[in-house]
C-alpha cells in the first residue's frame, strides 16, 4: 500500500530490494506495470505479475486508463499486488530501500508461496557432472507456471513419449 504528499517539491521515489538486488529508482507517478518491469529486471526473479488490488476507485477519472494509475496516490492509498510467477514457494518479501518524500508505504504478505523446490521438478534426474535435468518420460521442460517453456525443469507434464527421456541444456 501507498499514500504520499504530492505538495512537495521533490517527486517522490522508491526503490525495491530482493534478495540483495536493487530495482532502478522508481518515481510514485510510475505504474503498476513499470512497478513490474523493474521487479522482472532483478536476476533473482523469473517472473512477477504487478496489479492493482482495486481499480474501481478510479472509475471517476476521465480519461484514465487503468495501465495509467500511479503507484502512489495523494487522495486514497493505493494497493499494488505482487504476484511471484517464478520464483515460486515461499520468497522472502519484497523490501524498500528508498522512500524518498513517501508519507506511507507498507509491504506485508497476503498469501504465502506454498510450492515447494525439488531438483527437477521431481520429475527427472539431475546429472550432476553438467547440472542438467534429464526428465523422466511424460515430462519436459516449463514455463514455471505447468506450460511448456524453456526453464528445463522437468515441470511440464508432456504427452507420453514412450521413445525417450529429454535432456535440457
Amino acid at each position: 500500500t501507498c499514500t504520499t504528499d504530492f505538495n512537495s517539491i521533490e517527486t517522490p521515489n522508491l526503490q525495491f530490494t530482493f534478495r540483495g538486488e536493487t530495482t532502478i529508482t522508481l518515481q510514485s507517478t510510475h505504474t503498476a506495470q513499470d512497478l513490474e518491469h523493474a521487479l522482472n529486471q532483478i536476476s533473482s526473479i523469473s517472473k512477477v505479475s504487478a496489479t492493482y488490488a482495486d481499480s474501481s476507485i478510479y472509475e471517476g477519472a476521465v480519461g484514465l486508463d487503468l495501465d495509467a494509475l500511479q503507484i502512489c496516490r495523494s487522495s486514497t492509498t493505493q494497493v499494488i499486488n505482487i504476484e511471484f510467477l517464478s520464483p515460486t514457494g515461499n520468497v522472502p518479501l519484497i523490501k524498500l530501500v528508498d522512500d524518498t518524500n513517501i508519507d506511507g508505504i507498507s509491504i506485508m504478505e497476503t498469501i504465502p508461496g506454498t510450492k515447494e523446490y525439488r531438483t527437477c521438478s521431481g520429475r527427472g534426474l539431475c546429472n550432476h557432472s553438467n547440472g542438467l535435468c534429464e526428465c523422466f518420460i511424460g515430462y519436459a521442460s516449463s514455463d514455471g507456471q505447468g506450460g511448456p517453456g524453456l526453464l528445463g525443469d522437468c515441470g511440464y507434464r508432456s504427452p507420453v513419449e514412450l521413445e525417450r527421456a529429454e535432456i535440457y541444456y
